[in-house]
């Protein structure tokens, strides 16, 4: 088609559509979809979001063309998921951390607290970005994200409840052989997730063709190893606050608790925009932050200086 012969009823003030065509379709694509005002991005297995257009950049003009029809293009749901999200964070702040703030802490103060209250923290965060990431990636597999929920949300449960149940007789052996248990389970995690990354995908592709038991079976062992591993560092940690200071005790739980909140609003926005992989990535830097925070020797280091 000639662009003479373009925006000739529907007249707008050039041939916009016309323009937008040929620029998806030429070698501009790339250029055009950055610079749209809307996300056009083609939906992918790693963000299959695809009735999510918006783009925070647009924001102010939208808001400015209120009055003129904007807030018509504006996509509610995730500015509903953006106020989900700050209402977990005051919310967790003011049921959880407040009681606790007047219970008035008083154990070992300064560097110590501060790193295992990031460690804490860091579970609580890491541990729901991978798990709401995985139900997404096993709706592939499974078929319903229904399905996804139910096996992913099982299995997890029973075999992180597994880890943590085996996390002390896991340090006892290591500790003789003076290796850290949090450092080796966070190993675990990060090779493990890392691994299934790129593994997954072909794997669900070569099993596409087996009925729906085998397949809840299959994911059920897929998911063990990764839930094992990540049901040790809570008591792992616990643990060794507990011999410490005692004291911490209820603030790791509250910490724990309210990262946990936050993550499950957050990780959601993440995968919308970074995708399913990213955020599995960003939950292993953090499970790395929260085993740096806890190394035997830098713990000591900060007892000793508090």
């Amino acid at each position: 088609m000639a662009p003479d012969r373009a925006n000739r009823r529907n007249r707008l003030a050039g041939p916009v559509h016309f323009d937008a065509v040929r620029a998806l379709l030429g070698v501009e694509r790339d250029r055009f979809i950055a610079g749209y005002k809307f996300d056009i991005a083609p939906a992918t297995d790693d963000r299959p979001y695809f009735h999510s257009f918006f783009n925070w950049a647009a924001l102010p003009e939208l808001l400015a063309l209120g009055p003129t029809g904007g807030a018509a293009l504006l996509e509610l749901g995730e500015l509903i998921l953006v106020a989900t999200l700050v209402q977990a964070v005051v919310l967790s702040l003011a049921l959880v951390l407040l009681p606790l703030r007047a219970r008035r802490y008083r154990g070992k103060p300064g560097r110590l607290a501060w790193r295992f209250g990031t460690y804490f923290t860091a579970l609580g965060l890491a541990f729901f970005f991978v798990e709401i990431a995985w139900i997404q990636k096993f709706v592939l597999f499974l078929g319903h994200p229904l399905s996804a929920v139910a096996v992913v949300l099982t299995g997890f449960l029973i075999f992180a409840g597994l880890g943590a149940g085996a996390s002390a007789a896991l340090e006892r052996r290591l500790e003789r052989m003076q290796v850290s248990a949090i450092d080796v389970t966070v190993a675990g995690i990060a090779v493990t997730a890392l691994l299934y990354l790129a593994l997954l995908p072909p794997l669900f592709e070569a099993l596409s063709g087996l009925s729906g038991a085998w397949r809840v079976a299959v994911a059920l062992a897929l998911i063990a190893p990764l839930a094992f591993f990540m049901g040790m560092p809570f008591p792992l940690g616990m643990t060794r606050v507990a011999r410490t200071d005692p004291d911490f005790v209820p603030w790791a739980w509250g910490l724990n608790g309210c990262a946990s909140v936050v993550s499950a609003a957050a990780s959601t926005l993440l995968t919308m925009h970074l995708g399913f992989s990213t955020v599995v990535m960003i939950a292993v830097a953090i499970y790395l932050l929260a085993a740096l925070a806890m190394r035997p020797g830098i713990t000591r280091a900060a007892s000793s200086a508090a």
